[in-house]
């Protein structure tokens, strides 16, 4: 008993020093499964919401005409932020920042877990903007996205109630995007002013609802306070760390559950959520491949 106790002694460092060099491997590998054990998920919850059946009918509902005019309006809405990020980055060529948008939408909506944001710092730098001064516009530009959503959606809102007051705080959220430069100025190398704070605010806000109106033209849909609210869902999504692979699923939710609390079904927005998330995937592909191309190219 005591020779087994010595041993049991002997060992216990060497074990639980062993199972120290594991846990972290092991917390790793739980990390890189995560992404992949949600989009398998939510593709279920996808596909038991909409068979195969209906999701073909869904795609022969929309005719080449619908289409083309979706595709339109979402480029400009691409070319509408490209130049928005070409006033905040003065130091690149409008084309430069057109490449940049390109890669970083289409890499943010294909890969989990908002890794996709890496590029815009990645390709940054490739161009020969600093880190820092990088982290800062990027920062600006993701504020001016989420306030044009909430000045969007209040605006929508009040017409729909004919409120007054809601007129008044979109304008009053517009107003804040304004100056969003001044808590920023704290990042080395960051310069901003009003004047190009107004004009990247204006085009954040057209963006947004340049891609809004591609949503309607593509599904023949009426403008509703309902339908923006679940496209502002489905935006957050793919910036949140549980957007999956693709976003398939996680977009798809995010888009319907906000319309569910006003009562629509839940089945029929991740009908028309399932038809917009394809259309924008494909189109981000087509430009973001191109971007690629070119910013890879010695």
């Amino acid at each position: 008993m005591c020779g087994f106790r010595r041993r049991s002694c002997h060992r216990d460092p060497v074990s639980y020093g062993g199972q120290k060099d594991r846990d972290p491997r092991r917390a790793t590998g739980l990390k890189r499964l995560l992404p992949l054990l949600l989009t398998l998920i939510f593709l279920s919850l996808l596909l038991y919401f909409l068979p195969p059946k209906e999701i073909l009918s869904l795609f022969a509902e929309v005719s080449l005409k619908d289409f083309l005019w979706a595709s339109l309006f979402y480029g400009l809405s691409h070319l509408s932020r490209s130049l928005r990020w070409k006033l905040l980055l003065k130091e690149l060529s409008f084309f430069q920042c057109f490449l940049i948008n390109s890669a970083n939408v289409f890499l943010n909506n294909l890969l989990p877990a908002r890794t996709g944001e890496l590029s815009w710092f990645y390709y940054s730098k490739r161009l020969g903007v600093s880190l820092q001064r990088s982290v800062g516009i990027f920062l600006w530009g993701r504020i001016l996205d989420l306030i044009a959503l909430f000045v969007l959606l209040t605006f929508f809102y009040a017409l729909h109630r004919g409120d007054f007051r809601f007129y008044i705080l979109s304008i009053f959220l517009f107003f804040i995007s304004l100056f969003i430069h001044i808590p920023l100025s704290k990042f080395k190398n960051f310069k901003g002013d009003l004047l190009t704070s107004t004009f990247a605010s204006s085009l954040s806000v057209i963006s947004s609802l340049m891609k809004f109106l591609s949503l309607i033209l593509l599904l023949g849909l009426a403008p509703s306070v309902e339908l923006f609210l679940g496209f502002s869902g489905g935006e957050l999504s793919s910036v949140l760390p549980i957007h999956s692979f693709g976003g398939l699923g996680t977009y798809e939710l995010s888009f319907s559950l906000p319309q569910k609390l006003f009562g629509e079904s839940l089945k029929e927005g991740m009908k028309v959520a399932f038809v917009f998330h394809s259309f924008l995937l494909l189109s981000s592909a087509l430009y973001g491949l191109i971007a690629l191309y070119f910013l890879h190219k010695k």
